[in-house]
């Protein structure tokens, strides 16, 4: 059995830590669509008690990634097409209103980041790393979000981020995404030029792109 020390995620195990080892799991298709997830052998994978794995399990599901039956315990769902679009239409006005709100109050650190950002997407894009490419576009957004330093903003972008970037990586192996990609650079150019109005429509379009994305792309019955 590992020992906390041993454990993949490292460091002290917190539901959170948990969770976000099951959900990097989830998106480089270790666990798919329908796969149960076992706690038991979580536990002893990641050499810690049931309470922190059990607890990042109703963590999934509250935000719609896995689903918990009382006899057949927890599976990675799939969503369906409008639940995923549905999504992406709120993820639009949540981002349009980051980037507004973010515009006048960016300092340098942050477009750098929002730079870097921008460079290790359309690296991974290249290389067709599809999961490092949807944690990058997590990062973007979530730095622009941050830089709002609106506290309601950020908790409704982290209940709904992770649902959409689990199922987005379903589908954009099969569509060309470097439009979509390039989208990003466009937001950054609107907060540079401190136009918060062109990088609120920016960040909005660039939500109902994905949106359109998933609603012509994904396959809710594919497997």
């Amino acid at each position: 059995m590992k020992t906390a020390s041993e454990s993949p995620i490292g460091g002290e195990l917190l539901s959170t830590s948990v969770k976000n080892f099951l959900l990097d799991r989830i998106l480089r298709g270790y666990y798919k669509p329908g796969d149960r997830i076992v706690e038991f052998q979580l536990c002893k994978e990641l050499g810690t008690s049931q309470s922190p794995v059990r607890e990042a399990v109703r963590e999934l599901a509250s935000i719609g990634v896995v689903t918990i039956h009382s006899r057949r315990g927890a599976r990675v769902r799939r969503p369906t097409t409008k639940e995923l679009v549905d999504n992406n239409l709120v993820r639009s006005e949540i981002d349009a209103l980051a980037a507004g709100l973010a515009t006048p109050l960016l300092d340098e650190a942050t477009l750098v980041a929002l730079r870097e950002t921008c460079e290790d997407m359309e690296h991974h894009q290249a290389s067709d790393d599809y999961s490092q490419l949807t944690q990058a576009d997590a990062h973007f957004h979530r730095l622009i979000v941050q830089a709002s330093a609106n506290q309601a903003l950020l908790q409704t972008f982290d209940r709904l981020e992770p649902f959409a970037r689990t199922f987005i990586t379903l589908t954009i192996p099969t569509v060309n995404v470097k439009s979509v990609v390039a989208e990003h650079r466009l937001i950054l150019e609107a907060l540079e030029a401190r136009d918060p109005s062109r990088a609120a429509m920016r960040a909005r379009n660039h939500q109902l792109s994905v949106g359109e994305l998933l609603n012509t792309h994904y396959d809710p019955g594919s497997e």
